[in-house]
């Protein structure tokens, strides 16, 4: 019974992704990093799908939302993005005797999947972090708030170094990579900056570059730059024939993550190309560039607190060969020291004990 609920689940994503990513006429659309359209892939999102409808669909307890079927989730996704607003979207729902809270769940469902955001309180979700209301208007206008652009830096331009990635944010830093289905919360540092939420659905990113979408002006593409940012994909991607320590590491991380969270990381995560070195100017990031400022002074702040993050960290030339310097003269006079001291044990026993 639980096989055939998860195949019929598969096939109801499957639906949503024919409505969500449909492929262009020519089919030979570049993607982010100049593959082709039919590079795409959309496990990762059915995954995600999967999660969503038992939480809200299901409700936990088999009680279907007002809109209980794949179908009319999707039709109202489609309404959605036709520019209808939440008033007009919950009176159809309500005139069919629907009670409230299923109309609710019904439509925090199609904008969680249309829009991957954290929509409406769920009642059986675990570890809530921050729920999104949108109460009045249409959905392209709340998001339009909800992602406000930065004005254009006036001062001196920084550029984020070619070691700023995920690997040494880990590694260096200290800080641990998690990863996220909602886009609102894309490189927000949490527990006490310890953790780093990176939003990993870039195949969803891609089809929102091409299909008139909700988000706001070139918030997306910024998105798959943060991602080459943070995976280059000449470091990360599996297309390499060699398994650098980056490409394994990321490996890890997603076993990890599946075993852990049971979810599915998006294998495009790596594929969003290499930043050049005018794409590391915070000043070219709108959108995320508080949050990019945050976590670089979070990295630029910490220090490494074992032998492994001092060896990696190469971020001072100076204090790196100092520091390693000085633990090759501890070990060796640490050693001569235990030589002389076995020396001179020796000797005392010799003369207690001279040989006959």
């Amino acid at each position: 019974m639980l096989g055939d609920s998860i195949e019929l689940l598969d096939a109801d994503a499957l639906q949503v992704v024919g409505l969500l990513w449909q492929p262009s006429l020519s089919g030979i659309r570049e993607l982010f990093n100049g593959d082709r359209e039919n590079k795409l892939g959309h496990e990762a999102y059915c995954d995600y799908f999967r999660r969503q409808w038992h939480i809200l669909a299901l409700y936990g307890d088999e009680q279907h939302a007002g809109s209980s079927s794949p179908q009319a989730i999707t039709r109202l996704m489609a309404h959605i993005q036709n520019g209808q607003t939440r008033e007009e979207l919950m009176h159809p729902l309500q005139e069919a005797g629907v009670e409230e809270e299923a109309c609710e769940r019904s439509l925090n469902l199609a904008v969680r999947l249309l829009v991957m955001m954290r929509f409406g309180i769920a009642k059986h979700q675990v570890s809530p972090r921050r729920f999104l209301r949108w109460e009045q208007g249409t959905l392209q206008a709340f998001i339009h708030v909800l992602f406000e652009e930065v004005p254009k830096l006036s001062c001196e331009q920084v550029r984020l170094p070619k070691s700023f990635d995920a690997w040494s944010i880990a590694n260096i830093a200290g800080i641990e990579i998690a990863f996220t289905d909602n886009i609102a919360d894309h490189l927000l540092l949490v527990d006490d900056d310890t953790r780093l939420l990176i939003f990993h659905h870039a195949s969803f990113l891609e089809y929102h570059r091409s299909k008139t979408s909700l988000f706001p002006g070139d918030l997306v593409n910024e998105t798959l730059r943060t991602l080459a940012l943070l995976f280059p994909q000449a470091e990360f991607s599996n297309q390499r024939r060699t398994r650098t320590p980056r490409r394994r590491w990321l490996q890890s991380l997603r076993v990890k993550h599946r075993e852990t969270e049971h979810t599915v990381i998006d294998p495009r995560l790596a594929l969003c190309g290499t930043p050049q070195g005018e794409d590391r100017q915070i000043e070219r990031f709108r959108f995320w560039r508080d949050r990019l400022v945050i976590l670089k002074q979070a990295y630029d702040d910490a220090t490494p607190q074992t032998l492994g993050q001092w060896w990696h960290d190469r971020r001072n030339g100076v204090q790196w060969y100092t520091f390693w310097v000085a633990v090759l003269v501890l070990v060796i006079t640490t050693f001569l020291s235990v030589v002389q001291a076995i020396e001179g044990a020796l000797q005392v026993y010799k003369a207690y004990r001279p040989t006959e």
